[in-house]
């Protein structure tokens, strides 16, 4: 299970940065060419790009905050798991010894 939720978080990572190098130039042709054209002003084009941009920015903030929650979730578990190695490994050591004593 571990390993599908870290490929589902690699593949969402993967479409951010995709997002991220194409969203904006493609925003920015679009707003060149309709201003150039007249069917829209700077004006107009600019109040769009913000929201696109509040949308994006809010919807990556919540993205964040959910992957990070999952990663503080899966580090306490490992951490939870190797404690439990440790401990399991303190109390072989400990039977070695005895065994070591009695013989």
């Amino acid at each position: 299970m571990l390993d599908i939720d870290q490929e589902k978080i690699q593949k969402q990572v993967d479409r951010w940065d995709l997002f991220a190098q194409i969203a904006p130039t493609v925003f920015l042709i679009m707003s060149v060419i309709l201003i150039s054209l007249g069917l829209i002003d700077f004006n107009v084009a600019f109040y769009i790009g913000l929201g696109l941009f509040a949308t994006t920015a809010v919807t990556w903030w919540f993205w964040t905050i959910y992957t990070i929650r999952h990663l503080v979730k899966t580090l306490n578990r490992a951490t939870k798991n190797l404690a439990e190695v440790r401990n399991e490994f303190l109390e072989i050591n400990k039977d070695i010894r005895n065994l070591r004593n009695d013989t």
